[in-house]
């Protein structure tokens, strides 16, 4: 298969993933958006429906990657480190994906749906996960957690990277790349500066103390 073709099968499964669900559409409509006389292409040089969404997701993380390596640069070369900077780390480059006209608000929508969804997506989202800048960014969060928030059963960290992907879909699917996305991108950042400094109560720890039979309340 051409590079072109692969691109093509790649660019139509972005757009009916976001459009239609991950898994609304089938291999073979995929094939026939893009174009292809082959029906079974996209099946055959991408595996499966997961394989084709790792490719989708691959398009753009490279920019994304790029652009919060520059943000957390700036944020390891402050002491103490800035909570809202490290925010701004993590929402800046996502919002910038508003306005990218090659996909990126149909990007936002499927990787919304893939953390909505950790059972179901576990092995994609753990590529997402290990994606260097976002190994850079948890480690700068963590010592500004509460001791409960980190890991599960809270893991807080997830909870907002999940929060913060679902109010870029909401905003893609309303408005695409249009529009002035700065104050939208300021609260936002707000949000999470709250969200990662605020406090686990007792009402929430005595939920997640062991049990009398070993186990945990979920």
């Amino acid at each position: 298969m051409s590079a072109g073709a692969r691109l093509a099968i790649v660019r139509a499964a972005e757009e009916l993933f976001a459009s239609d669900g991950i898994e609304g559409p089938s291999l073979r409509e995929i094939a026939r958006r893009a174009g292809q006389g082959n029906t079974n292409a996209a099946q055959y040089h991408f595996g499966d429906r997961d394989g084709l969404l790792l490719a989708v997701l691959d398009r753009h993380r490279g920019r994304v990657e790029a652009r919060r390596g520059e943000l957390l640069d700036l944020v390891e070369g402050t002491d103490p480190v800035e909570p809202r900077a490290l925010s701004t780390a993590l929402v800046a480059p996502l919002v910038a994906e508003l306005s990218e006209p090659d996909g990126g608000a149909a990007h936002l929508q499927i990787v919304a749906e893939v953390l909505a969804r950790p059972v179901r997506f576990a092995g994609t989202l753990e590529a997402l996960w290990q994606a260097p800048s976002i190994g850079r960014w948890s480690q700068l969060v963590e010592p500004l957690l509460p001791e409960e928030a980190v890991g599960r059963p809270l893991h807080r960290r997830f909870a907002v990277l999940r929060f913060v992907h679902g109010e870029l879909a909401s905003r893609a699917r309303e408005r695409g790349g249009r529009g002035d996305h700065r104050l939208f991108a300021s609260h936002l950042v707000d949000l999470v500066t709250a969200m990662l400094a605020a406090p686990v109560t007792h009402w929430t720890t005595d939920l997640i103390r062991p049990t009398t039979d070993g186990g945990r309340t979920r």
